[in-house]
């Protein structure tokens, strides 16, 4: 009884310690929220990585802007949230955490007008810590925008390779434009991550939005946050693709072979109304929310895909739900551009092999032509 009591008294001793011992500076550097005043400020911003994008009203006065910026909480951050900042230009911040060794710098833009036109032609890591490449676009006023996001962020968390080009998302010199088209690959899983997930297929997938890579491990369906700000009207979504599916066995999302299935890409663009109880759409809704005005989608229902060896063109209309009236004086509405290998691939499903590339994507409006 007395040795028992000396453990428990030590024990406590213990505990008592590590009580009061003090927690150790945060790491973290981070900007949780950005927002501008609601008279400038269409939607909330999007944070890619260290890029924050707003879009904002048209002719607004961005010259003195002051923004309301949360932070990592002991963390510091440059210039001060409460100067006002010329925002026609983007504007960097620097996050210190509160242990001062831990640093991220954020570059801001303001967008007040959509990108039309997609041609994949600029790449760059977004991700400093890997090497994997996003595509970013420059609008008609030079200024570049972030719009998209891929399956390779939430990948890069069990597998991080050492070039770009071994990623299911890459740029490929092959193009139907210019330089460079992006390719997507679908591709073998690892299995069962730590009994978390199991993940039997991974595809290509590449769309405007933003990627949260923990959600990917606990619901891959609710990963994606999908949409951009759009105030015109789209008519049709137009471009170039080759698609050549794999030539093995369709696997399922528990890793079973499905021998009546065969595998097809995904081409499609949802426009859809955004409001305070819906910001963004997600895998499970993004084809079948109340708030979906328009979609353009490659025939049958998705399913297609011509299989070639040379880039065949698209033109795909957008069919309207006659529920909707579109108003851009009362309502937001976003633009949702979604490419993949894999028509399942948010399932973890499709076939190994399966390869599509994209190039010259264009979305022509009610309010203006695209001019090349």
């Amino acid at each position: 009884m007395r040795i028992k009591r000396v453990v428990s008294l030590i024990t406590i001793g213990c505990i008592c310690v590590s009580c009061i011992r003090e927690e150790p500076p945060s790491p973290y550097a981070d900007i949780d929220e950005f927002a501008l005043p609601d008279d400038i400020m269409l939607s909330e911003a999007t944070i890619n990585q260290e890029n924050i994008a707003v879009f904002v009203r048209n002719n607004a006065d961005l010259s003195a802007v002051i923004p309301v910026i949360r932070i990592s909480e002991g963390a510091t951050i440059q210039p001060d949230a409460g100067t006002p900042q010329d925002f026609n230009k983007a504007v960097v911040y620097t996050v210190t955490a509160a242990d001062g060794r831990h640093r991220r710098v954020y570059t801001v833009q303001l967008i007040s007008v959509p990108v039309y036109a997609y041609g994949f032609e600029h790449w760059e890591p977004l991700d400093k810590s890997n090497v994997y490449e996003t595509p970013v676009e420059y609008d008609r006023q030079g200024r570049r925008t972030t719009p998209w996001d891929s399956s390779n962020k939430g990948i890069a968390i069990y597998q991080q390779y050492a070039d770009a080009s071994l990623y299911p998302i890459h740029k490929t010199s092959r193009s139907a434009e210019g330089q460079y088209a992006v390719e997507m690959l679908t591709k073998t899983g690892p299995g069962s991550i730590l009994g978390i997930v199991n993940i039997p297929v991974v595809a290509g997938s590449l769309f405007t939005g933003v990627l949260n890579p923990l959600n990917a491990l606990k619901n891959p369906l609710l990963a994606t946050a999908f949409g951009q700000p759009f105030n015109e009207k789209p008519l049709r979504m137009t471009g170039k693709y080759i698609y050549k599916p794999g030539t093995g066995h369709y696997i399922g999302s528990t890793g079973n072979i499905r021998p009546e299935m065969r595998d097809s890409c995904a081409i499609y663009a949802v426009f859809f109304r955004s409001d305070k109880t819906l910001e963004h759409l997600d895998g499970t809704n993004i084809l079948s929310h109340p708030h979906i005005v328009a979609i353009a989608m490659m025939p049958p229902e998705g399913r297609g895909g011509t299989q070639s060896d040379d880039f065949v063109s698209f033109d795909l209309p957008f069919v309207y739900d006659e529920k909707h009236t579109v108003d851009f004086s009362k309502n937001t509405y976003k633009l949702a551009v979604i490419f993949s290998s894999s028509f399942m691939g948010d399932y973890y499903e499709g076939v190994p092999g399966s390869r599509l590339l994209i190039d010259d994507i264009e979305i022509k409006t009610e309010e203006r032509k695209i001019e090349k």
